[in-house]
């Protein structure tokens, strides 16, 4: 296709990795703390594994992330290995997780998005999430989807203030869908539709 232009950077391991405009960031929680915002590496792995073995509730939202341990392990190295990922660092600690499956297939990616105890409430999810949005508007992207448990109050808060609406009625779980117009990057788009 004519006009197609995938933009890489090298990461500081030597990989090749999709570059978006939107990366890397920082932002200001509400409690004043620096956050790094920053597509995932692979020398982040330890970093984000200790986040999910950490992380309470686990299996709650859509049975993710997984209780048992070598389910968890086997979920993340599927999610780093398959999905574009991004990383907010504090103090060197990953403190949230976000990812799309930029892959899209059947459609559009979908979104899931995890932040740690404590990291909560403090707006780090929006910043987080209006990111992504760039970034899937930068990919391409029509639409992002994603499912939210009814009783997730706060994420259906944020979802909603970035844009996302309501695609089914009222379950247990509730699928939302964020509809995008692509930028114009001289960049082919990475979903399909």
């Amino acid at each position: 296709m004519t006009g197609f232009q995938v933009h890489y950077e090298m990461s500081r391991t030597g990989q090749k990795r999709l570059s978006f405009r939107s990366l890397p960031t920082q932002i200001t929680d509400r409690h004043l703390r620096l956050i790094q915002v920053r597509a995932y590496e692979a020398s982040n792995f330890e970093g984000l594994k200790e986040m999910y073995d950490s992380f309470e509730p686990k299996g709650l939202e859509s049975g993710l992330p997984p209780p048992d341990d070598q389910a968890r392990l086997k979920w993340l190295n599927y999610v780093v290995s398959s999905l574009f990922n991004v990383l907010a660092i504090y103090n060197g600690r990953v403190v949230a997780h976000s990812a799309l499956d930029l892959s899209c297939m059947p459609s559009c990616p979908e979104y899931l998005i995890f932040i740690r105890k404590g990291f909560r409430n403090c707006g780090i999810g929006t910043a987080i999430t209006t990111v992504m949005k760039e970034v899937a508007q930068e990919a391409g992207c029509e639409k992002v989807v994603l499912t939210v448990r009814t009783a997730n109050t706060r994420a259906i808060k944020v979802f909603k203030k970035v844009g996302f609406a309501f695609t089914t009625g009222i379950e247990v779980e509730r699928d939302m869908e964020l509809g995008l117009k692509p930028t114009k990057t001289g960049r082919r788009s990475l979903c399909r539709k």
